[in-house]
C-alpha cells in the first residue's frame, strides 16, 4: 500500500511530535502541502472524537499548529488555523513554538509576515494573551506597524520591562496610557516604574510624552487600582516647576473627583506655587474642599490660608470655596474650616459663609455668625451637642455557616474532571482520597482515563519547579506516576523540600506522603484524615473504621495522614470510638487509641506578651506528644514574616478545626504593619475572623489594628474596628496603649489614626473610641517644653466629643495637668475642653 504525504504527517501528529511534523512539512512539494492542508480539519475532528466531550486536545496542538502553519498558503488561513479554539483551550498557557513556526515561514516575504502578525495580534485576548510571543516576534522581525488593539499593549507590557533595544518600544509605549487593562497589569510593577524613569533621565524616552500620558490617563478617570501604576510613574518622574506649571490647569481639574492618590499627587504640585492664575487657584480650592477625604481637605485648608495671606485680593473667591468645607462629614475638618474663616481679612465678602452656616453644628455655627452674621437655628441651640450616632454595624456579626463538603469522587471520570476544575481545600481532600481508593479498585481504568488528560502541556511547569507547594501540583504529579509519565523529580527529594510554616507543612506533607506511596507502589486502602464534616472535623468513629480497614489490608497508614486525622478529631469524647480503638493492634491504631483515651490534642494555651519595640510575642504552651507535625503546630509560630509566608493560610481553620486560637496564633507573623503589596502580609481582619478580640490574642489584635489604622486609605482596618465594636470585643485599652507607644516612637502617623477613629466614632463606635483615646492620652502626654505629636490636639478634641456621647466622667490626670498650663495653643484649648467635660 502506497504511503501518501498525508499519511506520514497524520502519523507524526498522532505521535504528538511537533518538531518532526515541521521537518516533514518543509520537505513537501506544492501538491503534498495541498493534500495535508485539505485533510487537517477532518483529522482535528477525528482526534476530538477519541475523547470525552469535556476533554481537550491541547497535547496535540503543537503538532497540528506546525502542520497547518507549513501547508496553508494565505496569511488569513494560517491565522485562523493557529487561533482555532481546539488549540487554545483555557488550560493553554503558551504554545512555546515561536521558533518552530518562524522557521516554517522563512520563504515568505515581509509583507506576508506583517499581514499574519496583524491578524494574529487582533486575535489576542486577556488575561492569558495566548500567542503573544509569536505576535511580538513577527512584529519585531518585520518592523510592521502594530494594530490598535488593547490586549496587544497589555500583553507587551506584561512580557518584559521596557528596553531601548526593543523595536516596539517607540510605537507601543505611548499606547500604554490609552489601552484598557495596562494599569491593572502594571499596578505593582517596580521594574516598569524604575525602567521608564531611568530611560527618561537618560534621554532615551521622551519625558514630556510620559508626563502628558500620565496626566491624560488621570483625566480619563478610573479607580485607584487602575491608576496606581500611573501615579507611581508620575511621582518617579518628579515633574520640575516648569513641567508642573505647564500642566497646572490639568492638575487642577483632577482635584475635585480623581481617586485620592491622584488628587494628592496633583495637589502636591500646586499647593506651594505662587505663579498660578488667581482664577485657577480659586477653582482648584473650590473642587478640593468639596472632597470627602479629611487629609486632602485639611491640606486644602492650609493652602487656602496661605493663599489669602499672600494674596488678600483673593479672599472673596477663597471664602466661597471655604464654605464647601462647612459641610464635611468630619467635625475636626469643619472646626478647622471655621478657624480659617475667622482669620479672613475684615473686608471679605462673607455671603457664601453665611449661606453655609446651616451645615455646621451649633457650636461652630455660632462662631461664624458672630463674625459674618446670619442666624443659628433655634431648633439647634448652641449649647447642645448632636445626638450620638447609632452603631453602623448592628448587633453581633454572625459567623457564616461552613459550605457543605463536595460529594466523594467515586469514578475515574469524576476524578479526571475534578482535576481540571478549581481545586480548593475540600476538593483537594476528595481528590487525594479518591486516588487511593480508585488505585485499589481499578488501576488500569484510572490510568486509561487520566492518560489523555495529563499530557505534558497540562501543568507543564511541574518539571521546572524545584519544590511543589500547591495541592494541585502534587495531585497532577500523582496522576503522572500512574500513567507512566512521571516528572523528573524523585518523591523523597520533593517531600524533603516541603517548606513553609508548620500548618502549611502539615497540609502539604499528606500530599507528598501519598505521592511517595504511589511511587513506591504501597498506597493505603483509605486515607484517615479526609474530613467528615464541613468544619474540617473527622468523626472519631469514622477514624477508627478507617484504621480497621487499614489493619485488614495489612497496611500501615502514613504518618502525616495519621497526625492530621488526630488533629481533626472533635474535642468531645466518644466512648464507643475509644472502646473500638482499644482493640487495634497496628502502630497507628495504638497511637489513635492513646489519643482518644487521654482526651485528644494538647491543650495548646496561647499566651501573648507585649514587646517594647515590636509586635507582641506569641507562645503556644503545650506538652510534647512525640508526633513531629503535631508538636510543630503546638509550638511558637515563626517570628520572621518571610519564614512564615504561606500559600495556604486560608485553609488553616480546616486543618485544626478544634483549636481556632492556635490557628490564629500562627497567623500573627503574617499580619502587616505597613503597606506592602505582597502576598506575605495579611490585614488584621483575617485574625479577628478566627479569634476573639478580647481573648488570648487581644494584644496582637490591638497592635496590628493600631498599625493598620495608620495606613493610608485602609478602609478595611476601620471596618475591622467597627466589627469588633459590634461584637463587643474590641480590645480598646490595649489599642490605645499601642497607638500611643507607636506614635511616640514615630512608627505610625497619629493624624491617620485620628481620622480613622473619627470615622469610627461617627459610625457609632464612640464609646469604644473614647476608651481607646483614654488609654492613649497618658502615653502621648508631652512634658513641658516638649513638642507634642502632630494631631495630638485633634485626638484630644475627638476625646471630648466621644466622652460627652459616652457620658464618661473619670478624669485623666495628664489632661488635667495639660489643661492647667498657661497658653492659647490648640492643644491646650482642647485639653481644657476635655477636662471640663470629664468634670
Amino acid at each position: 500500500m502506497t504511503t501518501t504525504a498525508w499519511d506520514e504527517i497524520a502519523a507524526l501528529i498522532d505521535a504528538r511530535k511537533a518538531d518532526a511534523v515541521a521537518g516533514a512539512v518543509l520537505s513537501l512539494d506544492a501538491a503534498g502541502r495541498r493534500e495535508v492542508a485539505e485533510a487537517l480539519p477532518g483529522h482535528v475532528r477525528e482526534v476530538r472524537s477519541r475523547r470525552e466531550t469535556w476533554e481537550g486536545i491541547d497535547d496535540f496542538a503543537p503538532a497540528f499548529r506546525a502542520a497547518g502553519a507549513g501547508t496553508l498558503g494565505g496569511a488569513s488561513a494560517v491565522a485562523s488555523w493557529l487561533g482555532r479554539r481546539e488549540f487554545n483551550s483555557r488550560w493553554t498557557d503558551d504554545h512555546h513554538d515561536t521558533a518552530l513556526l518562524m522557521g516554517l515561514w522563512q520563504a515568505h516575504d515581509d509583507a506576508w509576515l506583517a499581514d499574519l502578525a496583524r491578524r494574529l495580534a487582533l486575535r489576542l485576548r486577556g488575561p492569558r494573551h495566548t500567542g503573544l510571543d509569536l505576535v511580538l516576534a513577527l512584529l519585531r522581525a518585520t518592523g510592521a506597524e502594530p494594530p490598535e488593539h488593547d490586549p496587544l499593549v497589555v500583553g507587551w507590557v506584561a512580557s518584559a520591562p521596557p528596553r531601548t533595544r526593543d523595536p516596539l518600544l517607540p510605537v507601543l509605549l505611548p499606547r500604554i496610557f490609552e489601552a484598557e487593562g495596562v494599569g491593572r497589569e502594571l499596578r505593582d510593577s517596580d521594574r516598569w516604574v524604575r525602567g521608564l524613569a531611568t530611560l527618561a533621565a537618560r534621554g532615551q524616552v521622551d519625558r514630556g510624552m510620559l508626563l502628558d500620558g500620565c496626566v491624560r490617563r488621570f483625566l480619563r478617570g478610573g479607580t485607584a487600582l487602575d491608576l496606581r501604576f500611573f501615579v507611581r510613574l508620575h511621582d518617579a518622574l518628579a515633574p520640575s516647576d516648569a513641567e508642573a506649571g505647564a500642566r497646572a490647569r490639568d492638575y487642577s481639574r483632577l482635584l475635585p473627583a480623581a481617586p485620592g492618590p491622584v488628587a494628592e499627587s496633583a495637589l502636591d504640585l500646586l499647593k506651594d506655587r505662587d505663579d498660578l492664575p488667581p482664577d485657577l487657584v480659586v477653582e482648584a480650592l473650590d473642587g478640593l474642599l468639596f472632597r470627602a477625604e479629611s487629609g486632602l481637605v485639611r491640606t486644602g485648608l492650609s493652602w487656602l490660608e496661605r493663599t489669602v495671606r499672600r494674596h488678600p485680593d483673593l479672599a472673596d473667591g477663597c471664602a466661597a470655596a471655604l464654605a464647601r468645607a462647612f459641610g464635611h462629614e468630619s467635625y475636626a475638618v469643619r472646626q478647622r474650616a471655621v478657624r480659617v474663616a475667622l482669620k479672613l481679612p475684615a473686608a471679605t465678602d462673607g455671603a457664601a459663609l453665611r449661606d453655609a452656616v446651616p451645615l455646621l453644628p451649633p457650636d461652630l455655627a455660632a462662631q461664624v455668625v458672630a463674625r459674618f452674621g446670619g442666624e443659628v437655628s433655634e431648633a439647634d441651640p448652641v449649647d447642645d451637642d448632636p445626638a450620638p450616632p447609632a452603631l453602623a454595624v448592628p448587633g453581633r456579626v454572625p459567623e457564616p455557616a461552613p459550605e457543605p463538603l463536595p460529594p466523594p469522587i467515586t469514578t475515574p471520570v469524576e476524578l479526571a474532571k475534578a482535576l481540571q476544575d478549581g481545586i480548593g481545600w475540600a476538593m483537594s481532600e476528595q481528590l487525594l482520597a479518591a486516588y487511593v481508593r480508585l488505585i485499589r479498585q481499578d488501576r488500569d481504568a484510572l490510568r486509561a482515563v487520566l492518560t489523555p488528560v495529563l499530557h505534558r502541556d497540562f501543568h507543564p511547569y511541574l518539571e521546572r519547579l524545584d519544590f511543589w507547594l500547591a495541592p494541585e501540583e502534587w495531585l497532577v504529579g500523582i496522576g503522572r506516576l500512574l500513567i507512566g509519565s512521571p516528572v523528573r523529580h524523585n518523591g523523597r527529594r520533593l517531600a524533603a523540600r516541603v517548606q513553609g510554616p508548620p500548618l502549611d507543612r502539615l497540609f502539604v506533607s499528606r500530599f507528598a506522603e501519598v505521592y511517595r506511596a504511589v511511587e513506591d507502589g504501597t498506597p493505603p486502602p483509605v486515607l484517615l484524615a479526609t474530613p467528615t464534616r464541613p468544619t474540617g472535623h473527622v468523626d472519631a468513629l469514622a477514624l477508627v473504621e478507617r484504621l480497621e480497614e487499614c489493619e485488614a489490608a495489612g497496611v500501615e497508614p502514613g504518618s502525616a495522614d495519621l497526625q492530621q486525622a488526630l488533629l481533626r478529631l472533635p474535642l468531645e469524647p466518644d466512648a464507643e470510638a475509644a472502646r473500638r480503638a482499644g482493640r487495634l493492634v497496628s502502630q497507628a491504631g495504638r497511637a489513635a487509641a492513646r489519643w482518644l483515651a487521654e482526651g485528644g490534642a494538647p491543650r495548646g494555651d496561647v499566651v501573648v506578651s507585649p514587646v517594647a519595640d515590636g509586635p507582641p510575642d506569641v507562645v503556644i504552651g503545650a506538652e510534647p506528644t512525640g508526633l513531629p507535625l503535631v508538636d510543630a503546630v503546638f509550638t511558637a509560630p515563626e517570628k520572621d514574616v518571610h519564614t512564615a509566608w504561606s500559600r495556604h493560610w486560608a485553609y488553616w481553620p480546616w486543618l485544626l478545626p478544634s483549636h481556632p486560637d492556635v490557628v490564629a496564633a500562627h497567623l500573627v507573623p503574617g499580619l502587616r504593619r505597613r503597606r506592602e503589596w505582597s502576598s506575605v502580609n495579611m490585614p488584621v481582619s483575617v485574625l479577628i475572623d478566627r479569634t476573639s478580640g478580647t481573648g488570648a490574642l487581644a494584644e496582637a489584635v490591638a497592635f496590628f489594628l493600631a498599625c493598620q489604622l495608620a495606613l493610608p486609605d485602609d478602609e478595611e482596618a476601620g471596618e475591622t474596628l467597627l466589627v469588633l465594636a459590634a461584637r463587643g470585643d474590641l480590645p480598646a485599652a490595649a489599642l490605645g496603649r499601642h497607638i500611643g507607644r507607636l506614635a511616640l516612637a514615630g512608627e505610625i502617623k497619629l493624624v491617620r489614626v485620628v481620622e480613622a477613629l473619627e470615622r469610627a466614632a461617627e459610625a457609632g463606635a464612640y464609646a469604644e473610641v473614647w476608651e481607646t483615646i483614654a488609654a492613649a492620652l497618658p502615653l502621648l502626654h508631652p512634658e513641658p517644653g516638649r513638642r507634642p505629636p502632630f494631631a495630638h490636639d485633634r485626638l484630644i478634641a475627638l476625646g471630648a466629643r466621644t466622652a460627652r456621647w459616652a457620658k464618661a466622667s473619670a478624669p485623666v490626670p495628664e489632661i488635667e495637668e495639660l489643661a492647667a498650663r498657661k497658653g492659647t495653643s490648640n492643644l491646650l484649648r482642647a485639653a481644657r475642653t476635655l477636662a471640663a467635660q470629664l468634670r
